[in-house]
């Protein structure tokens, strides 16, 4: 009977914690980010909606460990307990040994906290089931599972496709950090286009081809997007690290002030340069941007999650996953060509590229962006288009909000990708705003 009060104890406790946390307090950790991030390595909601259905949940598996002796129904939920608990302790091992989690705290509470307590409550639960068969099942059935998964998602690498053949706008500049690929037309005062998110500089071709006529025009593939190239495997991903490669793009090739532009991923770190450097960015211009504490589509917060997102990540490179994704952003179907696929496809197949869609979606904390939008001293120009399936039009309003000096136009049958997708309109509007 000992064993089993030890182990309902521990769901009981885990239960309370679960309660504890509806309050809204967020001990041991300094705020419910954190807490998420370290209790499971992603980011969800601690409201008490998600956190009360969970601590009820513990507490009916204590209760189904206690009863586990007398209720047939109590040994079928211990042994689902058994297996998750197989499941969870092996995934355990594959993250201790994955050197891109090394170093967080959720790395070293699942190495010295979490796995552990899932071995020693594993070994309980197997011990009181009673059925042989259910023992020779329980372990061995999620642990291959997971082994397998894990194999996938951390030993994979999709086969990264050869470069295509640089067009006559390419250039290429040599920092410490990376090889930087941007496409460069035009003369006068210097606008800087970033590539979309998750997309190449190519994206930005129709306005590259109207701005260039009045200025100097740069679009350049910041680390993980496009053509540009890594020195080394430390980059960090997150806001901090973009904003500072951007900056050492500008002075590599002497630009002291520029307009600024994004689109999506890339208006976010557009708009973080701009609150960090404010004398170098004289206007912004930003297109459906990242920028606001908001979740994003679950597509994309799946990617925060350890093994999901290295396993939808390295999935996602594949030529059809591509060609769904990027359809999803059009609103104008008939634009998605086979090689508008491949120009999107090909640079995504590249490691560093591949890494950059999961590390960027846990490494970028938007909070930091949103709280700083009031002191935005900048001109800003807002496009969003009213059919976003990614960020909703409605955010353009709170963008509007928050920035003193924010211009805003919603474009009627646009989707996401408003570069391409609605480049007839977005360009005009870009030329008037850059004047």
């Amino acid at each position: 009977m000992g064993i089993r009060k030890l182990a309902a104890a521990v769901h009981i406790l885990l239960a309370a914690a679960h309660v504890y946390w509806a309050t809204g307090a967020t001990w041991p950790a300094p705020d419910e980010r954190s807490l998420s991030r370290a209790v499971i390595g992603g980011e969800v909601s601690f409201a008490p909606h998600i956190v009360l259905p969970l601590a009820a949940f513990h507490l009916l598996l204590a209760v189904a460990v206690l009863r586990s002796d007398r209720s047939a129904l109590a040994r079928v939920v211990v042994a689902g307990l058994a297996a998750g608990l197989a499941a969870r302790a092996t995934l355990g091992v594959a993250w201790a040994f994955v050197e891109t989690d090394a170093g967080t705290a959720f790395h070293w509470l699942n190495l010295l906290l979490y796995t552990p307590a899932c071995v020693a409550l594993l070994a309980i639960d197997v011990r009181l089931l009673q059925a042989k068969w259910l023992k020779r099942l329980v372990i061995p059935l999620p642990v291959l599972g997971v082994v397998l998964v894990s194999l996938l998602a951390y030993g994979y690498q999709p086969t990264a496709q050869p470069s295509p053949q640089p067009s006559k706008d390419s250039r290429y500049v040599e920092t410490p950090l990376a090889t930087f690929h941007y496409l460069q037309r035009g003369t006068g005062a210097p606008v800087v286009l970033l590539s979309p998110g998750a997309s190449p500089a190519s994206a930005w071709q129709p306005e590259l081809d109207a701005l260039s006529k009045t200025h100097a025009v740069y679009v350049v593939d910041l680390p993980g997007q496009g053509e540009t190239r890594l020195h080394g495997n430390g980059f960090a991903f997150d806001l901090d690290a973009m904003t500072g490669a951007l900056g050492e793009f500008l002075d590599q090739l002497d630009l002291h002030q520029v307009v600024l532009g994004g689109n999506s991923w890339s208006g976010g770190w557009g708009l973080a340069y701009a609150q960090q450097h404010p004398e170098r960015v004289s206007k912004l211009l930003v297109l459906a941007p990242s920028g606001l504490a908001e979740p994003d589509p679950a597509s994309w917060e799946a990617l925060k999650f350890p093994l999901a997102g290295e396993l939808l990540a390295k999935l996602g490179a594949s030529w059809s996953a591509v060609q769904a994704a990027v359809r999803d952003l059009f609103v104008h179907k008939d634009l998605v060509t086979p090689a508008l696929v491949d120009q999107m496809w090909v640079p995504g197949t590249y490691r560093d590229n591949v890494r950059a869609m999961y590390a960027l979606e846990r490494g970028l904390d938007w909070r930091v962006t949103q709280a700083a939008l009031p002191r935005t001293g900048q001109p800003v120009l807002i496009i969003w288009g009213e059919e976003d399936a990614v960020l909703p039009v409605a955010q353009a309003q709170r963008f509007a909000k928050l920035l003193p000096h924010a211009t805003v136009r919603t474009l009627a049958g646009c989707g996401h990708a408003l570069t391409l997708d609605c480049a007839d309109r977005v360009t005009p509007l870009l030329e008037e705003f850059v004047q």
